[in-house]
């Protein structure tokens, strides 16, 4: 770094062959897309978004029978579509 005996024109000539670093990127945060849980009172609660929806056990029951059927309509219109 502190070549005393080098002309003027070879230290500068030495800095001007720096190496290229690449900025750093910071990770990207962790997005939670939904989360399940249970309540202290046995409760079960969804959470999408802003939104929790908070049920008891036949309401989550429903809710997945519910979900059942639509994924078996979707399916059904699939293969009619083909």
């Amino acid at each position: 770094m502190f070549d005393w005996f080098k002309s003027r024109e070879e230290r500068i000539k030495d800095y001007s062959v720096l190496p290229v670093i690449e900025p750093i990127v910071p990770p990207k945060k962790e997005e939670e897309h939904y989360s399940i849980g249970v309540t202290n009172d046995n409760r079960i609660t969804l959470r999408v978004g802003y939104t929790t929806l908070t049920m008891n056990k036949q309401g989550a029951q429903n809710l997945i029978e519910q979900l059942e059927l639509f994924a078996k309509q979707l399916e059904k219109e699939k293969n009619e579509n083909i």
